[in-house]
């Protein structure tokens, strides 16, 4: 009887199947290439017209807000190096982080990025504030949010008032620097007149219950007057006596300003000078 005849060994096609995939992924990359020839040379800003709103976004995602949020910041900075590097617009800045900011309001280097580098550019101070906005809502204290919207309303138009008031709910934190309750003097200043942000100072004086603060602000309000007759020290004093008469008696506030504001620019009316006579004894 015959042997049983062993069948022939299969043959190992795997150098087969590493040939596709190499030629497979070689054109994979061709095709790819051949896509981006194909693309118009704004494509990388024309994209962004698919962007929606944060609004409409949110529910897309499905509860992954804050993930979300950090791809698109990526892109965003992507977005951002190829138009600083090529010099491209980046018309699509201010509203990728304002969808950020949607998807993730908590996101503060957002907020930072937004208040230095969108104000660079005038057609998107708009823009800056309204994410800035959002930002100091979700920040109350942070100072620095406030200087940014600050500067970015000064940009847009000037509104020293309104540049202002984004500063004066900070400035009685023992936290914020002593040049910031300046700048917002400063702004008052110049958006309403000397009386304003000199009202601006007694409030804050009247209001503050630190002593190192109180002279602070009793300094700003003699250096907010051009030196006169008087010397800065004397002035000082008279400064100090009416800040002192207002705090006993806050119904003569308004009347006490007056009077301050008549001394300090040297123009003191008959009454006000009867007053600070009796001041001065």
């Amino acid at each position: 009887m015959e042997p049983p005849v062993s069948p022939a060994p299969a043959r190992d096609r795997t150098w087969l199947g590493l040939i596709f995939l190499a030629l497979l992924l070689a054109a994979s990359m061709w095709l790819v290439h051949q896509a981006d020839n194909t693309k118009p040379a704004d494509w990388n800003e024309d994209r962004l017209t698919y962007l929606p709103s944060g609004k409409l976004l949110k529910p897309m995602v499905l509860d992954f807000d804050e993930a979300a949020a950090d791809l698109l910041w990526i892109d965003a900075m992507m977005y951002f190096a190829d138009a600083y590097l090529s010099g491209k617009s980046d018309a699509w800045l201010g509203h990728m982080l304002d969808v950020i900011t949607q998807l993730n309001p908590r996101f503060y280097q957002v907020y930072e990025f937004s208040g230095v580098v969108l104000p660079k550019s005038k057609g998107q101070l708009r823009q800056s504030l309204l994410v800035l906005d959002r930002g100091i809502e979700q920040f109350p204290k942070d100072w620095k949010l406030r200087v940014y919207a600050a500067m970015a309303r000064l940009g847009l138009d000037s509104g020293y008032a309104a540049a202002a008031e984004y500063l004066r709910p900070v400035t009685l934190d023992p936290d914020v620097p002593d040049h910031i309750r300046t700048l917002c003097a400063t702004y008052l200043s110049k958006g309403g007149g000397l009386k304003v942000a000199l009202a601006f100072l007694v409030d804050r004086w009247l209001h503050s219950g630190n002593s190192i603060n109180r002279e602070i602000f009793v300094d700003k309000i003699v250096k907010l007057y051009p030196a006169g007759r008087q010397p800065d020290s004397t002035r000082r004093e008279m400064v100090n006596k009416i800040l002192k008469e207002i705090s006993y008696e806050p119904s003569i506030q308004l009347m006490g300003l007056g009077v301050m504001h008549q001394y300090l620019v040297d123009s003191v009316s008959v009454t006000a000078k009867k007053l600070l006579d009796l001041l001065d004894q």
